[in-house]
């Protein structure tokens, strides 16, 4: 890695101390979940000040890696970060309030981009897929696609026995 990599590691690293959700996670879940990112360079880091403030990372998953994925948010490997065109948000941290600036930014710097996320409620450890785009592509298409996005992964884990996740769209 290089050594602007280890300080964009550094930087998120800062930023997972200060979350209150990502401080309680073991350092192998940011390996897996900042690691790749970095290498990959699909990663967002916002500074202000020269301080970090907010940091998200996506994986372009295939269906295979996305029913892997969903089933265990700690089971990708580096190569499953861009196997396919299905893009899921892995980390979205803002424990300053610039929560709304990396959405508007993300919206803007990926206009015709879908993402998907899986948001987790610190209370109850339960994970529900959410769904984000671009600020240029037209909602409706969108929708569109999402749903189309749904039913593949519909059909693909209806059948089978190691699926632990309960599928749950946020609305």
């Amino acid at each position: 890695m290089k050594s602007n990599a280890f300080d964009v590691m550094g930087k998120v690293a800062w930023l997972w101390a200060c979350s209150p959700l990502h401080k309680k996670w073991p350092l192998s879940v940011f390996a897996i979940n900042v690691i790749p990112a970095i290498q990959t360079n699909q990663f967002a880091l916002l500074i202000k000040d020269e301080l970090p403030v907010a940091f998200c990372s996506w994986a372009s998953l295939d269906l295979e890696c996305e029913v892997k994925y969903i089933n265990d948010v700690t089971s990708l490997y580096a190569k499953d970060w861009m196997s396919g065109e299905r893009k899921w948000f892995i980390d979205w941290i803002a424990p300053f309030g610039h929560n709304m600036e990396l959405y508007k930014y993300m919206r803007k710097k990926y206009p015709y981009e879908l993402f998907r996320a899986i948001r987790l409620d610190e209370s109850s450890k339960t994970g529900k897929i959410a769904e984000f785009h671009g600020g240029g592509i037209d909602k409706k298409l969108a929708s569109k696609i999402f749903r189309q996005y749904h039913h593949e992964l519909m059909s693909e884990v209806k059948n089978r026995q190691d699926f632990n996740f309960n599928i749950e769209k946020e609305n």
